[in-house]
């Protein structure tokens, strides 16, 4: 599957494993799971509801989660935020 980052979302990737040495492998391991198969079930991809209705979320770990949109076959990777923020 085709899918890119956009430069908010790298940012804020970078700033959050500055803090957490662990959650850059586990970005590494779920985006090359996502490249592979984007419904594999560790995953947890979703249309999100209301509001965010044309986004969607994949799960990281924990109460993280990777939000994008999917425009033509690529899905474009725009926020990391917990799912309580959204």
């Amino acid at each position: 599957m085709n899918f890119e980052f956009t430069h908010s979302f790298k940012k804020e990737a970078k700033k959050l494993c500055k803090q957490n040495q662990q959650l850059k492998s586990k970005l590494a391991k779920q985006f090359k799971l996502f490249g592979i198969n984007p419904n594999h079930p560790s995953l947890k991809l979703h249309k999100l509801q209301g509001k965010r209705s044309v986004q969607y979320a994949i799960w990281i770990k924990g109460n993280l989660r990777a939000l994008c949109i999917k425009k033509n076959n690529i899905y474009i990777f725009f926020d990391l935020i917990t799912h309580n923020q959204y």
